[in-house]
């Protein structure tokens, strides 16, 4: 009898122990956050989603406030596959963040019948730029147009390689688009990030590959096209695939994701600080150096921009069979 009544006391002691319990979590969410960030990056250096990452990492911090520190964290492999799984197995608690993009956001998953996550299994807290895929070479690449690069590779099947960062990516079906368009033949040759590809398309070991202008601009390249339908800033000379009657399209666009199951209070927290870090002039005039485009969604937005373009990849991938195991 003494030992039951001992146990009733202690639940009843540990009862009254639980609204403190509770306001501790509250205070400690308040407190948001008192380590750093890793931001993961699921490519290596060198590359727009890496660029566009460090570019924001200095304005985030000060915005988030609590003199926060945030990490890049590159998680190189499969397409960006890795350190999306990586990002999507984390604790939901604030302290890992994604600078996600096309490829492995809405692509990768859409490629495997039964992908290890999906585009709804993440908490959506800003889209940050949408940009521009362009076919660029080395400065001094023989070939000045993109005119001589098709012409040559429709008369030398195989003779030309070209460089990608990830098998069925955005930059990958873009190239296969414009190759197919011209009956045109090429070697894929695939690298694990776009910094990877930079020393071997300058030493001619590639020959070319499609990127963005913040690529061509950190590493001075040559595009020679430009596949959207107007000229992109910064590049104004380098013809469109409309003007030249391409008919390939193609853009990468990013953002920062987390775990879904983010507390409201720090997912809000972060919402509102991306939000502030690229409405900042530092942050702006460091995209406009690169000619990135800023093209600011909110959690909600990128949340419905993301699962709708997830739904076209299903569309491509089927059309191109590039469906992996």
């Amino acid at each position: 009898m003494k030992c039951k009544s001992f146990a009733i006391k202690l639940i009843a002691v540990c009862a009254g122990f639980m609204p403190s319990i509770g306001l501790f979590a509250q205070q400690s969410a308040g407190k948001y956050p008192d380590r750093a960030i890793q931001m993961i990056v699921p490519f290596g250096p060198g590359g727009t989603t890496d660029i566009m990452a460090r570019l924001l990492q200095d304005e985030l911090a000060k915005a988030v406030g609590n003199n926060a520190s945030i990490v890049i964290v590159n998680t190189a492999g499969a397409g960006g596959l890795i350190g999306m799984q990586n990002t999507a197995r984390a604790k939901p608690d604030g302290y890992t963040i994604a600078m996600t993009t096309t490829g492995p956001q809405t692509l990768q998953p859409a490629r495997r019948e039964s992908p290890t996550y999906t585009p709804d299994q993440f908490d959506y807290i800003c889209g940050t730029y949408d940009v521009p895929v362009m076919a660029m070479v080395a400065q001094d690449s023989p070939y000045k147009t993109y005119q001589d690069l098709m012409k040559f590779a429709k008369a030398n099947p195989g003779k030309l390689n070209y460089g990608i960062s990830g098998i069925g990516g955005v930059l990958h079906l873009s190239m296969i688009e414009l190759t197919q368009e011209n009956n045109a033949q090429a070697v894929a040759v695939p690298f694990k990030s776009t910094g990877e590809m930079i020393i071997p398309l300058k030493t001619q070991q590639i020959q070319f590959f499609n990127e963005t202008p913040t690529v061509a601009t950190q590493h001075q390249l040559r595009p020679l096209i430009a596949l959207s339908d107007t000229p992109v800033l910064g590049f104004e000379t380098v013809p469109t695939a409309k003007s030249l009657g391409v008919k390939a399209r193609g853009s990468v666009w990013g953002g920062l994701v987390a775990p879904k199951g983010l507390p409201a209070d720090i997912r809000a927290k972060l919402e509102t600080a991306c939000q502030a870090a690229t409405s900042t002039t530092i942050y702006k005039a460091r995209a406009q150096a690169a000619y990135t485009p800023l093209a600011y969604r909110t959690g909600d937005q990128f949340r419905s921009f993301a699962l709708a373009e997830h739904e076209k990849f299903k569309q491509v991938v089927k059309q191109h069979n590039l469906y992996e195991k």
